[in-house]
């Protein structure tokens, strides 16, 4: 199971104490993917004052410890470029944005989620 992770995702450990990666075995045995705009979104949330830099710090951290795959990327738009993977290559995205999840699952795209901050579901 090929799982595409949003950066509002990776920041649930640290803001709500879910360990996702555990979660995640949940659905079956997941290949977690990233994309370097996403670690270059967790960098620059990392480096402004206030609790999301720590929170963006533990999931930098974790994208190292768990191995996450990253692909390269020369798009501009993270939303639109994760449509567009997910849609050509059959990813399931993790992501806790309203908007995108609406465009996902206009395409089809599976979902997983985060639900009563302790918890995640597949949509």
């Amino acid at each position: 199971m090929k799982v595409l992770l949003d950066s509002n995702f990776l920041l649930i450990p640290g803001r709500f104490r879910v360990d996702v990666f555990k979660e995640l075995q949940l659905f079956g045995k997941p290949e977690p993917y990233t994309l370097d705009m996403v670690v270059k979104e967790l960098e620059g949330i990392a480096k402004k004052p206030g609790r999301d830099a720590k929170y963006a710090h533990m999931g930098l951290f974790l994208l190292d410890s768990k191995g996450v795959n990253i692909i390269k990327t020369k798009a501009r738009n993270t939303d639109r470029e994760i449509e567009r993977i997910a849609k050509e290559e059959g990813f399931i995205v993790c992501t806790q944005d309203r908007e995108l999840i609406k465009r996902l699952r206009k395409k089809g795209v599976r979902i997983i989620s985060l639900r009563q901050r302790k918890y995640l579901v597949k949509m």
